[in-house]
């Protein structure tokens, strides 16, 4: 029994070696195992990245979790789209940067265009009032010189542009016209001969009240002229008037009242302020203060003639020197018209 018993704990101790090697070979399998699995994950690491980079894996290789290789690449793309490194710019942003440019540069063209759409509007303004300008000039060039117009029913005659005053308050004055009348001579004073042939373009004259002697200039300067006219008008059975400054004795250097005698029906002699102190400043008289004396002597001596006399003044000098004027004409004897002041002709 003994001895059976001692075989029977031999063989259990055999197997039970047994049984260790087969643990310890099994322990064995299993490093061998872990050694083949960390392999393994090096070589799927391996054919991730040359899957990210473009690359097939080598051959033999097996492509194990390929889909995830991808995956992972495309995951690995966008975190490194939206987490750029410092002083990158993301493809996003480099993307758009153009895009802004564009439109940036499309507002400063917009910006420019409205500018330079404005800078040909004044362009074309400037140009067009240059073409008018010419046009002007030429209509004024090609036109007649104006010798007779009508105005208030009478009939007055144009013959110089001179003036021995330069009056602040003149219809001439910064005026190309005179209630439509070009009124500037451009190619010298008349003859009587050209004033009778623009009055005979007139027709029947006799529809007008008087002629008067008035325009853009003094008309004692053309005295002869002047007076030559007055006896076609009579002719004509028209009166005749004369308005003047009252210089024409010192202009023609002797006294023309007597020459004016049957010939000027009426003379009206502008007076225009009551003492020289007053008139010399607002009439500048090329005759100095001579001037204001030398036009009350004129009407005087008219009146000496049997010449009908007036005064006149503009009511724009005030109504004390309106006064003062009053009381100048009746020392003198001789009446005072005061008339309106012309702003718009």
């Amino acid at each position: 029994m003994e001895e059976i018993k001692n075989k029977t704990e031999q063989s259990q101790n055999q197997q039970g070696g047994r049984k260790r090697r087969r643990r310890h070979r099994g322990g064995h399998g299993g490093n061998n195992q872990a050694q083949n699995q960390n392999a393994q994950n090096v070589q799927n690491a391996q054919n991730n990245q040359n899957g990210q980079n473009g690359q097939k894996p080598q051959k033999g290789q097996a492509p194990q979790n390929q889909n995830q290789g991808k995956q992972g690449g495309k995951n690995n793309n966008v975190k490194g789209n939206s987490q750029p490194q410092k002083g990158q710019q993301s493809p996003q942003a480099a993307q758009k940067q153009p895009q802004q440019q564009g439109q940036q540069g499309g507002k400063k063209n917009k910006n420019k265009q409205p500018q330079q759409s404005q800078n040909q509007q004044v362009q074309q303004k400037q140009n067009q009032q240059a073409q008018q300008k010419q046009k002007q000039v030429k209509q004024e060039e090609n036109r007649k010189d104006t010798y007779l117009y009508t105005l208030d029913g009478n009939l007055y005659v144009n013959l110089t542009n001179k003036c021995s005053n330069g009056c602040d308050f003149c219809v001439r004055n910064e005026r190309t016209s005179y209630y439509g009348n070009y009124l500037w001579l451009r190619n010298g004073d008349p003859t009587v001969e050209k004033v009778i042939a623009a009055a005979n373009g007139f027709g029947d004259l006799t529809r007008f009240k008087e002629v008067v002697f008035c325009g853009f200039g003094e008309p004692t300067y053309k005295v002869a002229e002047m007076t030559a006219l007055c006896d076609f008008f009579h002719e004509k059975g028209l009166k005749t008037r004369l308005n003047t400054n009252g210089q024409g004795n010192l202009i023609n250097k002797r006294d023309i009242t007597p020459e004016l005698k049957g010939k000027i029906d009426f003379v009206n002699v502008s007076l225009n302020a009551s003492c020289v102190e007053k008139y010399q400043p607002i009439c500048r008289s090329q005759f100095g203060e001579a001037g204001f004396s030398g036009l009350v002597e004129f009407a005087k001596l008219c009146k000496r003639n049997g010449i009908d006399c007036r005064f006149s003044i503009v009511d724009c000098i005030g109504e004390t020197e309106v006064e003062a004027c009053k009381r100048l004409a009746q020392s003198v004897n001789i009446p005072l018209y005061v008339r309106s002041y012309i702003t718009d002709s």
